[in-house]
């Protein structure tokens, strides 16, 4: 049996915690306990929470890739079928966790901007980074004449972000797969609709 490094230990510790409360919910101690690790480990590897939650988003991220890349490089689906699934996934996901958590870049979004600019540029930089792949799929569909209206691509992704972090604000207040769907059905029935 392999024991995962104690580094990433740590990081899954952060993203279960941070998902359950959020950053101020999430103590040293917390974090300690739930990886199982002592206190100089934690040093080691990270200067201080802030440092950790950093680290903690860019892990998040980086595990969420896979599923993006399968998502929207499925070149066996149309572009905005790919983003559509996408989307359609994560609501699925949401649904078998009882609509709660929601995405921790969000969550450190509004909990870390006001407090730090270190942390609003890495955020920045990690949904920069969401962005640019969702307007990749848009300029595909674009240039295969799948989108029934011109759109600006980057505005166009930011904005979908945008949408699908309020509805997933809104779903954790309501316990409510409903702002999702709503999501969905505007998007995909409205805003990029085929054809």
């Amino acid at each position: 049996m392999t024991t995962r490094p104690t580094r990433e230990t740590l990081l899954i510790a952060g993203v279960e915690l941070f998902l359950a409360g959020g950053y101020d919910f999430a103590g040293t101690n917390a974090i300690l306990a739930r990886a199982k690790v002592p206190r100089g480990s934690f040093y080691h590897h990270f200067v201080d929470k802030e440092a950790f939650a950093l680290a903690v988003a860019e892990y998040y991220y980086e595990a969420h890739l896979p599923a993006l890349d399968r998502a929207l490089g499925d070149d066996d689906r149309p572009p905005v079928e790919r983003l559509r699934r996408y989307f359609e996934a994560l609501a699925r996901d949401f649904a078998r966790h009882g609509h709660t958590g929601g995405c921790l870049l969000g969550m450190f979004g509004q909990e870390l901007a006001d407090r730090s600019p270190a942390a609003r540029e890495a955020l920045a930089r990690l949904f920069g980074r969401w962005r640019h792949r969702i307007a990749d799929c848009l300029r595909e569909a674009r240039e295969r004449g799948e989108l029934a209206a011109p759109l600006d691509c980057d505005e166009t992704a930011g904005f979908l972000l945008d949408a699908w972090e309020g509805a997933l604000m809104q779903m954790k207040l309501r316990r409510s797969g409903a702002p999702l769907a709503g999501f969905l059905r505007v998007v995909f029935g409205q805003l990029l609709p085929s054809g």
